[in-house]
Protein backbone atom coordinates (compact mmCIF):
# COMPACT_ATOMS: atom_id res chain seq x y z
CA UNK A 1 0.00 0.00 0.00
CA UNK A 2 2.83 2.65 0.81
CA UNK A 3 4.32 2.44 -2.79
CA UNK A 4 0.55 3.32 -4.42
CA UNK A 5 0.00 5.85 -1.70
CA UNK A 6 3.46 7.00 -2.51
CA UNK A 7 2.62 7.29 -6.64
CA UNK A 8 -0.71 8.85 -6.23
CA UNK A 9 1.03 11.64 -4.23
CA UNK A 10 3.33 12.15 -7.12
CA UNK A 11 0.81 12.41 -9.36
CA UNK A 12 -1.08 14.67 -8.07
CA UNK A 13 2.03 16.56 -7.85
CA UNK A 14 2.81 15.87 -11.31
CA UNK A 15 -0.25 16.98 -12.28
CA UNK A 16 -0.49 20.21 -10.01
CA UNK A 17 3.07 21.34 -11.94
CA UNK A 18 1.60 20.45 -15.63
CA UNK A 19 -0.65 23.64 -14.88
CA UNK A 20 2.17 25.75 -15.62
CA UNK A 21 3.11 26.78 -19.55
CA UNK A 22 5.53 24.32 -19.41
CA UNK A 23 4.41 21.11 -17.62
CA UNK A 24 5.42 17.81 -16.80
CA UNK A 25 4.47 15.13 -19.07
CA UNK A 26 3.06 11.62 -17.73
CA UNK A 27 6.49 9.73 -18.08
CA UNK A 28 8.56 7.12 -16.32
CA UNK A 29 11.13 9.98 -16.68
CA UNK A 30 9.31 12.73 -14.79
CA UNK A 31 8.25 10.18 -12.17
CA UNK A 32 11.64 9.12 -11.29
CA UNK A 33 12.71 13.33 -10.99
CA UNK A 34 10.09 14.37 -8.87
CA UNK A 35 10.55 10.43 -6.30
CA UNK A 36 13.97 11.72 -6.75
CA UNK A 37 13.56 15.41 -5.18
CA UNK A 38 10.62 15.24 -2.82
CA UNK A 39 9.83 12.72 -0.32
CA UNK A 40 6.07 11.37 -0.35
CA UNK A 41 5.16 13.80 2.70
CA UNK A 42 6.99 16.99 0.51
CA UNK A 43 5.10 15.73 -2.50
CA UNK A 44 1.87 15.85 -0.62
CA UNK A 45 2.16 19.26 0.96
CA UNK A 46 3.41 20.73 -2.58
CA UNK A 47 0.75 19.07 -4.58
CA UNK A 48 -1.61 21.37 -2.66
CA UNK A 49 0.46 24.76 -3.14
CA UNK A 50 -1.61 27.09 -5.20
CA UNK A 51 0.51 28.68 -8.61
CA UNK A 52 0.61 32.11 -7.49
CA UNK A 53 2.24 33.92 -4.64
CA UNK A 54 0.82 33.09 -1.10
CA UNK A 55 1.35 34.32 2.31
CA UNK A 56 1.70 32.19 5.13
CA UNK A 57 -1.16 32.60 6.73
CA UNK A 58 -3.67 31.88 3.37
CA UNK A 59 -1.85 28.88 2.96
CA UNK A 60 -2.62 27.95 6.56
CA UNK A 61 -6.27 28.45 5.95
CA UNK A 62 -6.11 26.68 2.58
CA UNK A 63 -4.53 24.19 4.10
CA UNK A 64 -5.89 23.72 7.70
CA UNK A 65 -1.97 23.44 9.45
CA UNK A 66 -1.40 25.93 11.99
CA UNK A 67 1.23 28.68 10.59
CA UNK A 68 3.68 27.51 12.89
CA UNK A 69 4.10 24.05 11.72
CA UNK A 70 3.16 25.37 8.15
CA UNK A 71 6.40 26.92 8.15
CA UNK A 72 8.98 24.25 9.14
CA UNK A 73 7.42 21.76 6.83
CA UNK A 74 8.15 25.00 4.03
CA UNK A 75 11.65 25.61 4.84
CA UNK A 76 13.23 22.59 3.25
CA UNK A 77 11.22 22.52 0.28
CA UNK A 78 12.52 26.19 -0.03
CA UNK A 79 15.64 25.43 1.04
CA UNK A 80 15.80 22.54 -1.94
CA UNK A 81 14.42 25.04 -4.53
CA UNK A 82 11.41 23.16 -4.53
CA UNK A 83 8.97 26.35 -3.32
CA UNK A 84 10.16 29.66 -3.63
CA UNK A 85 9.83 32.41 -0.93
CA UNK A 86 9.98 35.90 -1.62
CA UNK A 87 9.13 38.82 0.17
CA UNK A 88 6.85 40.97 -1.75
CA UNK A 89 4.30 43.86 -0.35
CA UNK A 90 6.51 43.73 2.69
CA UNK A 91 4.68 40.23 3.26
CA UNK A 92 6.92 36.99 2.52
CA UNK A 93 4.93 34.61 0.15
CA UNK A 94 5.55 31.37 -1.00
CA UNK A 95 4.92 29.80 -4.78
CA UNK A 96 5.27 26.44 -6.26
CA UNK A 97 8.07 26.20 -8.27
CA UNK A 98 7.60 25.39 -12.03
CA UNK A 99 9.65 22.53 -13.79
CA UNK A 100 11.23 25.13 -15.97
CA UNK A 101 12.93 27.59 -15.15
CA UNK A 102 12.39 26.35 -11.85
CA UNK A 103 13.34 22.95 -10.13
CA UNK A 104 14.88 21.25 -12.69
CA UNK A 105 17.67 23.88 -12.67
CA UNK A 106 17.86 25.05 -9.07
CA UNK A 107 18.26 21.68 -8.53
CA UNK A 108 21.70 21.32 -10.21
CA UNK A 109 23.09 24.70 -9.49
CA UNK A 110 24.91 23.82 -5.94
CA UNK A 111 26.45 20.36 -5.36
CA UNK A 112 23.99 18.96 -2.61
CA UNK A 113 24.22 15.62 -0.26
CA UNK A 114 20.95 15.45 0.13
CA UNK A 115 19.81 15.11 -3.26
CA UNK A 116 21.47 11.87 -5.81
CA UNK A 117 22.15 14.62 -8.52
CA UNK A 118 24.27 11.63 -10.19
CA UNK A 119 21.01 10.18 -10.33
CA UNK A 120 19.08 13.18 -11.20
CA UNK A 121 21.61 13.49 -14.20
CA UNK A 122 21.09 11.07 -15.88
CA UNK A 123 17.18 11.80 -15.30
CA UNK A 124 17.49 15.24 -16.94
CA UNK A 125 20.07 13.60 -19.91
CA UNK A 126 17.17 11.29 -20.80
CA UNK A 127 14.50 13.83 -20.34
CA UNK A 128 16.66 16.30 -22.60
CA UNK A 129 18.28 14.25 -25.24
CA UNK A 130 16.98 10.79 -25.49
CA UNK A 131 13.08 11.38 -25.45
CA UNK A 132 10.75 14.18 -26.86
CA UNK A 133 7.84 14.11 -24.70
CA UNK A 134 9.09 17.29 -22.07
CA UNK A 135 10.59 19.28 -25.43
CA UNK A 136 8.25 18.47 -27.46
CA UNK A 137 6.03 21.28 -25.66
CA UNK A 138 8.15 23.49 -27.19
CA UNK A 139 6.84 23.08 -30.61
CA UNK A 140 5.28 25.77 -33.47
CA UNK A 141 2.10 26.17 -31.90
CA UNK A 142 3.33 27.99 -28.62
CA UNK A 143 5.64 30.25 -30.50
CA UNK A 144 6.79 32.06 -27.18
CA UNK A 145 9.70 30.93 -25.50
CA UNK A 146 11.01 31.64 -21.83
CA UNK A 147 14.41 31.76 -23.70
CA UNK A 148 15.85 34.64 -25.74
CA UNK A 149 19.12 34.71 -27.99
CA UNK A 150 20.91 38.06 -27.09
CA UNK A 151 23.06 38.63 -29.97
CA UNK A 152 26.51 39.60 -29.45
CA UNK A 153 27.05 43.05 -30.05
CA UNK A 154 30.31 42.61 -31.32
CA UNK A 155 29.08 40.96 -33.72
CA UNK A 156 26.84 43.91 -35.73
CA UNK A 157 27.84 46.14 -38.01
CA UNK A 158 27.64 49.86 -37.46
CA UNK A 159 23.62 50.63 -37.60
CA UNK A 160 24.60 52.96 -40.78
CA UNK A 161 25.25 50.38 -42.88
CA UNK A 162 21.81 48.45 -42.46
CA UNK A 163 19.33 49.51 -44.66
CA UNK A 164 16.56 47.11 -43.80
CA UNK A 165 13.74 48.08 -41.95
CA UNK A 166 14.93 48.27 -38.72
CA UNK A 167 18.37 48.42 -37.65
CA UNK A 168 18.99 49.27 -33.91
CA UNK A 169 19.47 46.96 -31.32
CA UNK A 170 16.95 47.56 -28.71
CA UNK A 171 18.20 47.54 -25.03
CA UNK A 172 16.03 44.51 -23.38
CA UNK A 173 18.17 42.86 -26.61
CA UNK A 174 21.31 43.64 -25.13
CA UNK A 175 23.10 41.29 -22.50
CA UNK A 176 25.09 43.96 -21.61
CA UNK A 177 22.23 46.80 -20.61
CA UNK A 178 20.23 43.85 -18.56
CA UNK A 179 23.16 43.62 -16.34
CA UNK A 180 23.55 47.29 -15.91
CA UNK A 181 19.83 47.65 -15.11
CA UNK A 182 19.40 44.90 -13.14
CA UNK A 183 20.46 45.85 -9.81
CA UNK A 184 22.03 42.63 -8.10
CA UNK A 185 23.89 39.87 -9.61
CA UNK A 186 24.47 36.04 -8.74
CA UNK A 187 26.88 33.47 -10.23
CA UNK A 188 26.04 29.51 -9.61
CA UNK A 189 26.56 25.97 -11.11
CA UNK A 190 25.85 25.65 -14.60
CA UNK A 191 22.99 23.36 -14.75
CA UNK A 192 23.78 21.99 -17.81
CA UNK A 193 27.86 21.26 -17.12
CA UNK A 194 26.89 19.82 -13.92
CA UNK A 195 24.72 16.99 -15.60
CA UNK A 196 27.46 16.94 -18.33
CA UNK A 197 30.23 16.35 -15.12
CA UNK A 198 27.78 13.47 -14.03
CA UNK A 199 27.53 11.91 -17.20
CA UNK A 200 31.46 11.57 -17.37
CA UNK A 201 32.05 14.62 -19.95
CA UNK A 202 33.31 17.75 -18.17
CA UNK A 203 32.79 20.70 -20.35
CA UNK A 204 36.26 21.39 -22.22
CA UNK A 205 35.08 24.98 -22.73
CA UNK A 206 34.41 26.99 -20.52
CA UNK A 207 34.12 25.87 -16.29
CA UNK A 208 30.91 24.64 -14.42
CA UNK A 209 31.32 26.80 -11.95
CA UNK A 210 30.51 30.44 -11.43
CA UNK A 211 28.88 30.71 -15.03
CA UNK A 212 25.18 31.62 -14.55
CA UNK A 213 24.04 34.82 -14.34
CA UNK A 214 20.93 35.63 -11.50
CA UNK A 215 19.64 38.94 -12.15
CA UNK A 216 17.25 41.11 -10.09
CA UNK A 217 14.69 40.18 -7.18
CA UNK A 218 15.71 36.15 -7.63
CA UNK A 219 19.05 36.74 -7.06
CA UNK A 220 17.71 37.15 -2.67
CA UNK A 221 16.18 34.08 -3.13
CA UNK A 222 19.65 32.25 -4.94
CA UNK A 223 21.65 33.65 -2.65
CA UNK A 224 19.88 33.22 0.62
CA UNK A 225 19.32 29.53 -0.62
CA UNK A 226 22.89 28.54 -0.92
CA UNK A 227 21.72 28.37 -5.09
CA UNK A 228 24.27 31.27 -6.14
CA UNK A 229 26.79 33.51 -5.19
CA UNK A 230 26.57 37.22 -5.07
CA UNK A 231 28.91 38.89 -7.12
CA UNK A 232 29.44 43.05 -8.20
CA UNK A 233 27.98 44.37 -11.88
CA UNK A 234 31.54 44.52 -12.97
CA UNK A 235 32.17 40.73 -12.33
CA UNK A 236 28.84 40.11 -14.32
CA UNK A 237 30.46 42.02 -17.11
CA UNK A 238 33.62 40.43 -16.76
CA UNK A 239 31.62 36.96 -17.28
CA UNK A 240 29.77 38.31 -19.89
CA UNK A 241 32.98 39.49 -22.29
CA UNK A 242 35.09 35.99 -21.00
CA UNK A 243 32.29 33.78 -22.31
CA UNK A 244 31.60 35.99 -25.24
CA UNK A 245 35.38 35.18 -26.01
CA UNK A 246 34.91 31.71 -25.81
CA UNK A 247 32.46 31.27 -28.28
CA UNK A 248 29.27 30.84 -26.04
CA UNK A 249 25.55 31.99 -26.82
CA UNK A 250 24.12 34.37 -24.63
CA UNK A 251 20.27 32.83 -23.61
CA UNK A 252 18.56 35.15 -21.38
CA UNK A 253 14.96 35.56 -20.26
CA UNK A 254 12.18 36.48 -22.93
CA UNK A 255 10.88 39.15 -21.26
CA UNK A 256 11.37 43.49 -22.24
CA UNK A 257 11.34 44.18 -18.28
CA UNK A 258 13.16 42.52 -15.61
CA UNK A 259 15.03 39.87 -16.56
CA UNK A 260 16.16 37.29 -14.09
CA UNK A 261 18.71 35.33 -16.24
CA UNK A 262 21.30 35.30 -18.82
CA UNK A 263 23.33 31.49 -19.40
CA UNK A 264 26.37 31.50 -20.96
CA UNK A 265 25.61 28.39 -23.08
CA UNK A 266 28.25 25.65 -25.09
CA UNK A 267 26.65 23.55 -27.74
CA UNK A 268 28.55 20.53 -26.30
CA UNK A 269 26.45 20.68 -22.94
CA UNK A 270 23.42 22.84 -22.91
CA UNK A 271 20.59 21.04 -22.81
CA UNK A 272 18.15 23.63 -24.86
CA UNK A 273 20.99 24.14 -27.51
CA UNK A 274 21.69 20.17 -27.42
CA UNK A 275 17.71 19.00 -27.97
CA UNK A 276 17.04 21.72 -30.50
CA UNK A 277 19.26 20.67 -32.67
CA UNK A 278 18.35 16.64 -31.59
CA UNK A 279 14.59 17.05 -31.83
CA UNK A 280 12.72 18.01 -35.21
CA UNK A 281 9.59 19.42 -33.12
CA UNK A 282 11.76 22.01 -31.07
CA UNK A 283 10.67 24.85 -32.96
CA UNK A 284 13.32 28.06 -33.32
CA UNK A 285 11.47 30.55 -31.03
CA UNK A 286 14.26 31.42 -29.00
CA UNK A 287 16.29 32.92 -31.55
CA UNK A 288 17.29 37.03 -31.33
CA UNK A 289 16.03 39.35 -33.65
CA UNK A 290 19.22 38.84 -36.45
CA UNK A 291 20.54 36.35 -38.20
CA UNK A 292 23.22 35.52 -40.28
CA UNK A 293 24.07 36.17 -43.85
CA UNK A 294 27.35 35.66 -45.75
CA UNK A 295 29.03 37.76 -48.40
CA UNK A 296 29.99 35.27 -51.28
CA UNK A 297 32.55 38.20 -52.25
CA UNK A 298 34.53 37.42 -49.27
CA UNK A 299 34.07 34.15 -48.14
CA UNK A 300 37.22 31.82 -48.50
CA UNK A 301 35.28 28.65 -46.90
CA UNK A 302 37.43 28.23 -44.51
CA UNK A 303 35.08 25.98 -42.30
CA UNK A 304 35.64 28.60 -38.75
CA UNK A 305 32.75 29.99 -38.94
CA UNK A 306 30.77 26.06 -39.50
CA UNK A 307 33.05 25.19 -36.87
CA UNK A 308 31.97 27.60 -34.12
CA UNK A 309 27.91 27.78 -35.15
CA UNK A 310 26.62 26.16 -31.50
CA UNK A 311 23.25 25.06 -33.74
CA UNK A 312 24.90 23.59 -36.76
CA UNK A 313 23.20 25.85 -38.93
CA UNK A 314 26.56 26.30 -41.55
CA UNK A 315 27.11 24.40 -44.20
CA UNK A 316 29.87 24.52 -47.46
CA UNK A 317 28.74 23.94 -50.22
CA UNK A 318 31.21 23.63 -53.74
CA UNK A 319 31.47 27.29 -54.96
CA UNK A 320 35.05 27.52 -57.36
CA UNK A 321 35.80 31.07 -57.52
CA UNK A 322 38.42 33.56 -56.19
CA UNK A 323 38.38 35.39 -53.45
CA UNK A 324 40.76 38.34 -53.66
CA UNK A 325 43.78 36.77 -54.79
CA UNK A 326 43.29 33.49 -53.48
CA UNK A 327 41.37 30.50 -55.57
CA UNK A 328 38.66 29.11 -53.33
CA UNK A 329 36.61 25.92 -53.39
CA UNK A 330 34.12 26.27 -50.96
CA UNK A 331 31.20 28.67 -49.82
CA UNK A 332 29.81 28.99 -46.31
CA UNK A 333 25.86 28.98 -46.52
CA UNK A 334 23.46 29.18 -43.49
CA UNK A 335 20.16 27.93 -42.82
CA UNK A 336 17.69 30.86 -41.76
CA UNK A 337 15.00 28.72 -40.15
CA UNK A 338 17.86 27.06 -37.91
CA UNK A 339 19.72 30.00 -37.10
CA UNK A 340 19.20 31.94 -34.17
CA UNK A 341 21.26 34.77 -34.64
CA UNK A 342 23.87 34.44 -31.84
CA UNK A 343 26.74 36.25 -33.58
CA UNK A 344 29.06 33.33 -32.39
CA UNK A 345 29.91 32.71 -36.14
CA UNK A 346 30.47 36.79 -37.02
CA UNK A 347 32.77 36.91 -34.42
CA UNK A 348 34.79 33.36 -35.62
CA UNK A 349 35.00 35.01 -38.80
CA UNK A 350 38.51 35.73 -39.93
CA UNK A 351 37.65 37.43 -43.49
CA UNK A 352 34.79 39.97 -42.37
CA UNK A 353 32.75 37.82 -44.86
CA UNK A 354 29.43 37.27 -42.15
CA UNK A 355 27.06 39.59 -40.81
CA UNK A 356 24.35 39.81 -38.38
CA UNK A 357 21.45 41.27 -40.34
CA UNK A 358 17.79 41.86 -38.96
CA UNK A 359 15.84 39.53 -39.73
CA UNK A 360 12.49 40.21 -41.84
CA UNK A 361 9.85 40.83 -39.13
CA UNK A 362 11.31 41.57 -35.47
CA UNK A 363 9.64 39.49 -32.72
CA UNK A 364 8.84 41.53 -29.19
CA UNK A 365 9.74 39.91 -26.10
CA UNK A 366 6.51 40.19 -23.83
CA UNK A 367 6.22 43.22 -21.75
CA UNK A 368 7.54 41.27 -18.42
CA UNK A 369 7.27 37.72 -16.74
CA UNK A 370 3.49 37.69 -15.88
CA UNK A 371 2.82 38.64 -19.90
CA UNK A 372 4.82 35.93 -21.00
CA UNK A 373 3.10 33.39 -18.36
CA UNK A 374 -0.43 34.79 -19.68
CA UNK A 375 0.93 34.48 -23.00
CA UNK A 376 2.69 30.66 -23.25
CA UNK A 377 -0.46 29.85 -20.88
CA UNK A 378 -2.94 30.51 -23.95
CA UNK A 379 -0.63 28.51 -26.88
CA UNK A 380 -0.68 26.15 -24.37
CA UNK A 381 -4.17 25.54 -23.84
CA UNK A 382 -3.82 26.49 -20.21
CA UNK A 383 -4.56 29.81 -19.21
CA UNK A 384 -8.09 28.19 -17.21
CA UNK A 385 -5.65 26.42 -15.63
CA UNK A 386 -3.31 29.71 -14.48
CA UNK A 387 -6.69 31.85 -14.03
CA UNK A 388 -8.69 29.26 -11.75
CA UNK A 389 -7.04 27.24 -9.67
CA UNK A 390 -9.73 24.02 -9.12
CA UNK A 391 -8.32 23.47 -5.19
CA UNK A 392 -9.97 26.74 -4.48
CA UNK A 393 -13.36 25.87 -4.13
CA UNK A 394 -16.55 24.64 -6.38
CA UNK A 395 -16.57 28.17 -7.68
CA UNK A 396 -12.93 28.27 -9.18
CA UNK A 397 -13.76 24.85 -10.27
CA UNK A 398 -16.77 26.14 -12.40
CA UNK A 399 -15.04 29.37 -14.00
CA UNK A 400 -11.68 26.33 -14.37
CA UNK A 401 -14.30 24.24 -16.74
CA UNK A 402 -15.93 27.27 -18.24
CA UNK A 403 -12.89 28.90 -19.27
CA UNK A 404 -11.52 25.96 -20.72
CA UNK A 405 -14.22 25.51 -22.91
CA UNK A 406 -14.78 28.42 -24.50
CA UNK A 407 -11.13 28.67 -25.43
CA UNK A 408 -11.71 25.49 -27.08
CA UNK A 409 -13.98 26.82 -29.12
CA UNK A 410 -13.34 27.18 -32.96
CA UNK A 411 -13.81 30.81 -33.13
CA UNK A 412 -12.01 31.54 -29.59
CA UNK A 413 -8.67 29.60 -30.79
CA UNK A 414 -8.69 30.94 -34.17
CA UNK A 415 -9.07 34.84 -32.65
CA UNK A 416 -6.07 33.46 -29.88
CA UNK A 417 -4.27 32.38 -32.90
CA UNK A 418 -3.37 36.08 -34.02
CA UNK A 419 -0.96 37.61 -32.31
CA UNK A 420 -2.21 41.07 -32.39
CA UNK A 421 -5.28 39.77 -30.84
CA UNK A 422 -3.60 37.36 -28.43
CA UNK A 423 -1.25 41.02 -27.41
CA UNK A 424 -4.17 42.67 -26.62
CA UNK A 425 -6.31 40.05 -24.79
CA UNK A 426 -3.28 39.18 -22.63
CA UNK A 427 -3.06 43.61 -21.95
CA UNK A 428 -6.63 43.10 -20.87
CA UNK A 429 -5.92 40.44 -18.89
CA UNK A 430 -3.30 41.73 -16.78
CA UNK A 431 -5.35 45.02 -16.23
CA UNK A 432 -8.39 43.33 -15.36
CA UNK A 433 -6.45 41.39 -12.52
CA UNK A 434 -4.06 43.75 -11.44
CA UNK A 435 -1.47 42.19 -12.37
CA UNK A 436 0.42 44.89 -14.01
CA UNK A 437 3.81 45.99 -12.75
CA UNK A 438 5.31 49.39 -11.97
CA UNK A 439 4.59 51.84 -15.19
CA UNK A 440 6.59 51.31 -18.47
CA UNK A 441 9.57 53.01 -18.30
CA UNK A 442 10.31 55.37 -20.91
CA UNK A 443 14.32 54.59 -21.23
CA UNK A 444 14.01 51.95 -24.67
CA UNK A 445 11.44 52.45 -27.42
CA UNK A 446 8.75 50.67 -26.54
CA UNK A 447 6.28 48.17 -28.97
CA UNK A 448 3.93 50.57 -30.18
CA UNK A 449 7.15 52.54 -31.78
CA UNK A 450 8.32 49.79 -33.44
CA UNK A 451 5.31 48.26 -35.12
Amino acid sequence: MGHITARLEYEKLRAKVDRYPVGTPATSTIYEILKTLYTPQEAELASQLPLRFSTLGALSRRLKIPEDQLRARLEPLCDKGLVMDLTLGGKVRYVLVPSMVGFFEFSMMRRRDEMDQHKLGDLYHRMMFEEDDFVGQFHKGAPTSIFQTLVHEQSLPDTGSMPDTYSEILDWERAEHQVREAGAWSVSICHCRHVAHHKGRDCQVFPMEDVCLTLGRATEYLVRRSMAKAIEMSEALDLLARSRDAGLVHIGDNVQRHPSFICNCCSCCCELLGSYKQFAVFENNFSSNFEARVSEAKCTGCKKCQQACPVNAIDMIPSERRVGKKQVRRLAVVDHDVCIGCGVCQLACKFDSLEMAPRAQRKLAPENFVARTLTMAIEQGKLHEMMFDVDDGAGARAANVLLGAFLKLPPTKILLANEVFKSRFVETLLASTRLLARPKRKTHRTADAIR
